[in-house]
């Protein structure tokens, strides 16, 4: 049976050069003083509570331990415990250091050591071994599956921080994330895996720590995909979640299909028993509620069984999410009905003492049904005879009883667009929330359907404190004008405070009953599924009424007794067939009239709705790229400013001002003692450099690394340490004079020429000869105090004797939340001419798409387009104003695909200090962002690419 475990790797940090400092007159003596002094008691911190977090050691190798656990939530305790140890209690080196301990976790279904039972080996257990291979110490890197699970649980006083992607050998391109457990905020990461040779494990006996699986377990065995459940055989997935699959089914007898939710197997083994608990008791509450506005529990396995699952009618419609996203902000009586009639199922469920805790668009589906098949609705009737739109709760079958204190068995993603944008602010602090948390739900749904997104979706703040600080922000999109007293119960449903809002969902109905008068509902259902246009589907239609007047066929207009024989056969017979050919003709006329007229309509309403949507992602993605501007601009400064913090440290000052008088030439290497001291300043500088990325990881999430350089260009520091830069010179970058492009390295004439920046800088575009890889650098003037180690006058005041700068990697710099981006892409772009591959601009230098290493340009007439709107120019520059529309994203992967995309550009704005003073000014330096929304597939283009001017050389740089 295949289980999920949580796998853990744990390594002491700096292991080899710890040995090498151990006393002892051979390796064996410094071995057993690294064992004795460091590696025991380090194992003993290990082993000391780890059968009650759920875990054993599996094997060990030199330092190294490798752990299974039987639950996530345990290997998470358990790390942070074993970290807090070291930091409490901290183990020291023979330098007066501490020792520190790095970890990484993965979760997943391993398989057995075929010749050792108590060993794991396969991909999972690769991917927690090849994890560690970037961690540092003091860090707990996770995989992103870990990430989720903790996420959702919650642990107290615990954060999670996402790195970005790397390259685990063997596995491919991941996600990393690190479990944050101090005030020290995210630890750096390796930039490269650590390169050890591959160790030798030697497998621990179990001792004891096996758990027992007396009494059989649960589950679906193996890994064999499911063809059949009781009664049912399973068609397809149409649906997952953190511990279900949704299938669409078929009954073998009857042929009636169903949808059939099936628990995972890895949550209903051995240990997860209150899981099969809970789900049957919820099913035993939900089984005895039936109706029309929520999808109703049909059939369910028993407790005995081994694949525990739900049977829940089919429901084929159209969820709230999709109805949007295709035909924009709704009228607003559809908008009322939709909210009224969720409002009456949830009265419903809180009439059986139940909360659903998760309505959102994509939970409310809208489904036609003949109306002899339901009951009217003595509220609201819809406007069609022949079918009724029923909107339909969904995922009720794992909702909660109010008295229930435990999470809901499907757990909520707090941090994902679903559910977060939904989340009224007292569910964010605890599970227990009654019919009131639905309400607020409701009202942010009924928002999203009026406005075409939800309520704070554009928000600086993260979504718990937007909706708990944040005014409800005035709909501006909507299809038509708000009324007011709309507008009311709209405020009133999105109250901050339980108390403040409607008390039942029945009120809530009540309310919009009066909006919802008229709606045709049921016409933009079968627009939306197809059967005619949307546009169609809400044009207003009124019965004409009946005439009271006879037609000409209620009474004879004529005799026929009064005509010869002869005349009689040309009334008789010929006359009613001219009539007939008459009407038909006027018929076919009048059919013609009506289809050019519908026609004429459906392409009004087609290109009213067009410009809608266009205008509502007009104000969507401009109003992001501004946010997202400000955002990127904020983390520049933060660069800048602790560099021009760093450059006034007088240590500094001093041994850079050391160093410079001691260059590396023929005269100084024919004296030792120079030889020796400028060795000993190199390696203060480089342990002064090394505290950088601690000191400031938290507020620098995103450093690839840190240098400093003399007055000649030389590399004299750097961390992470690399060899290959260290003691070489660096005088011909742009970040070290600032002239915008590399200077010739060959040129001894320009090399005496080229002198040290004067400012703070941010480099062109450069490839690395370090790392391999295109990179940006920040970098400001190191300026003499004046002044010595004891205040005395040395040097001269102001004058510029090196320089300080940090780099980043291109594509690195993922500083936008994507929960905030709201589904858009978010690109970086740098209008500045570069040399990377010739003279050239438009390099893109972030796109989430965009592979580690990789060069991609913005080319082509959107390239045409930016430098036309010129936005480094115009200090009042607006993205709105240059509206892209129709064009293929920068990075097209799929060359077949024929996506097309909203955008908005707005340049990066940013406080630049200059020369010696701590003033600053608002710079347009070369950098634009790009917010990019795709187009939906049935969104032509109302409007056109704005038009690009001729081509025109590459715009002016600006520093």
């Amino acid at each position: 049976m295949a289980e999920l475990k949580t796998f853990v790797f744990t390594d002491i940090s700096g292991s080899v050069r710890l040995k090498d400092e151990m006393s002892g007159r051979s390796v064996t003596e410094r071995d057993m003083a690294f064992i004795n002094s460091i590696l025991t008691p380090h194992r003993q911190r290990i082993e000391a509570d780890l059968e009650s977090y759920g875990g054993r050691v599996v094997s060990t190798a030199g330092d190294g331990h490798f752990l299974v656990f039987e639950h996530t939530v345990g290997a998470a305790q358990w790390a942070v415990a074993v970290q807090k140890s070291h930091q409490d209690n901290p183990i020291d080196t023979p330098k007066g250091e501490h020792v520190e301990v790095r970890m990484s976790m993965h979760v997943g279904v391993p398989q057995i050591d075929p010749g050792d039972r108590d060993n794991f080996v396969g991909k999972t257990v690769d991917y927690a071994a090849r994890l560690n291979d970037y961690a540092t110490g003091g860090q707990i890197l996770v995989s992103r599956s870990v990430m989720a699970i903790l996420d959702d649980v919650g642990l107290e006083d615990v954060r999670l921080h996402l790195h970005g992607r790397k390259g685990l050998k063997g596995i491919g391109s991941v996600e990393i994330h690190e479990l944050l457990y101090d005030d020290h905020g995210p630890r750096p990461m390796r930039n490269q895996p650590k390169t050890n040779a591959e160790r030798q494990w030697t497998v621990v006996p179990t001792q004891g720590f096996e758990r027992s699986t007396s009494g059989g377990s649960v589950g679906v065995a193996g890994q064999t995909a499911l063809k059949r459940v009781g009664n049912y055989e399973l068609e397809q997935v149409i649906g997952s979640g953190g511990m279900g699959d949704v299938y669409k089914a078929h009954h073998t007898q009857f042929g009636r299909v169903r949808a059939v939710k099936v628990i995972k197997s890895q949550y209903v083994g051995a240990g997860h028993e209150d899981v099969v608990r809970r789900f049957y008791n919820e099913i035993k509450a939900v089984g005895r509620l039936e109706h029309k506005n929520i999808v109703v529990a049909i059939d369910s396995s028993a407790p005995a069984d081994k694949v525990h699952y739900l049977v829940m009618e089919f429901i084929e419609g159209v969820s709230l999410d999709e109805m949007v996203t295709r035909h924009g902000p709704l009228p607003v009586p559809e908008a009322s009905e939709i909210i009224r009639q969720a409002a009456r199922g949830l009265q419903y469920i809180h009439k059986h003492e139940m909360v659903h805790r998760d309505i959102k668009p994509s939970n409310l589906m809208v489904t036609l049904v003949d109306a002899d098949q339901i009951s009217g609705d003595s509220t609201v009737a819809d406007a069609d005879d022949g079918e009724r739109a029923v909107v339909k709760i969904l995922d009720l079958g794992l909702a909660l009883l109010a008295d229930d204190n435990h999470d809901r068995l499907t757990r909520l993603d707090h941090k994902a667009m679903g559910t977060g944008m939904y989340m009224p602010p007292e569910q964010w602090r605890t599970t227990s929330v009654d019919i009131r948390a639905d309400v607020y739900s409701l009202g942010c749904t009924l928002y999203h359907l009026l406005a075409g997104n939800p309520p704070f979706f554009d928000s600086d703040l993260r979504p718990e404190k937007a909706h708990e600080k944040s005014a409800v922000p005035p709909i501006r999109n909507a299809m038509q004008p708000l009324p007011r007293k709309l507008w009311d119960v709209l405020q009133k449903m999105l109250a901050k405070r339980p108390e403040d809002r409607y008390a039942t969902p029945a009120e809530v109905a009540a309310a919009l009953a009066p909006f919802a008068e008229g709606h045709q509902l049921a016409s933009l259902v079968r627009g939306l599924e197809g059967d005619q246009t949307v546009s169609n589907a809400l044009t207003p239609t009124k019965p004409n009424g009946h005439s009271k007047a006879e037609t000409w066929r209620s009474r004879p207009w004529f005799n026929s007794d009064r005509f010869r024989p002869d005349r009689r056969i040309i009334f008789t017979k010929l006359l009613p067939l001219l009539l007939l050919a008459g009407v038909a003709l006027g018929a076919v006329l009048l059919i013609q009239h009506s289809q050019r007229e519908a026609a004429r309509a459906a392409e009004a309403s087609r290109v009213a709705r067009q410009r809608q949507m266009e205008q509502s992602a007009r104000d969507a993605v401009s109003s992001y790229a501004k946010t997202a501007a400000k955002t990127v601009a904020a983390e520049l400064d933060k660069r800048f400013a602790v560099l021009n913090a760093e450059v006034k440290d007088p240590e500094l000052i001093r041994m850079v001002r050391s160093l410079n008088s001691l260059p590396d030439d023929e005269k100084l290497r024919a004296d030792p003692a120079k030889v020796e001291q400028r060795k000993l300043l190199l390696d203060e500088l480089q342990v002064w450099i090394t505290k950088l990325p601690h000191k400031h990881g938290a507020k620098l999430k995103i450093v690839e690394s840190w240098f400093v350089q003399d007055i000649y260009g030389t590399q004299i520091a750097r961390t992470p340490e690399d060899d290959s830069s260290f003691l070489k010179p660096y005088w011909y970058r742009d970040y070290f004079h600032g002239n915008l492009k590399d200077r010739d390295k060959t040129s001894e004439d320009e090399r005496l020429a080229t002198k040290p920046i004067e400012n703070e800088h941010l480099s062109s575009v450069y490839y690395s000869t370090a790392t391999k890889r295109l990179k940006v650098a920040f970098s400001v003037p190191i300026r003499d105090d004046g002044v010595d180690e004891t205040g005395q006058p040395a040097g001269e005041a102001g004058k510029v004797i090196g320089v300080l700068a940090l780099s980043i990697n291109l594509n690195d710099f993922d500083v936008i939340d994507p929960e905030q981006a709201a589904g858009s892409d978010v690109v970086l772009i740098d209008l500045r001419n570069d040399w990377v591959n010739g003279e050239n601009h438009g390099l893109i230098l972030h796109h989430p798409r965009l592979d580690k290493g990789e060069l991609a340009r913005v080319e082509g007439d959107l390239m045409k387009t930016i430098d036309a709107a010129d936005p480094l120019k115009s200090p009042e520059f607006d993205g709105a104003k240059h509206f892209l529309i129709g064009y293929a994203d920068p990075l097209k992967r799929d060359k077949n695909s024929d996506q097309k995309y909203w955008g908005a550009f707005e340049p990066i704005r940013y406080e630049m200090r200059t020369s010696e003073s701590d003033d600053a000014d608002t710079e347009r330096f070369g950098w634009v962002v790009l917010v990019q929304k795709p187009m939906p597939d049935d969104a032509s283009p109302v409007s056109v690419l704005p038009p690009a001017a001729p081509a025109a050389p590459a715009p002016a740089t600006a520093q």
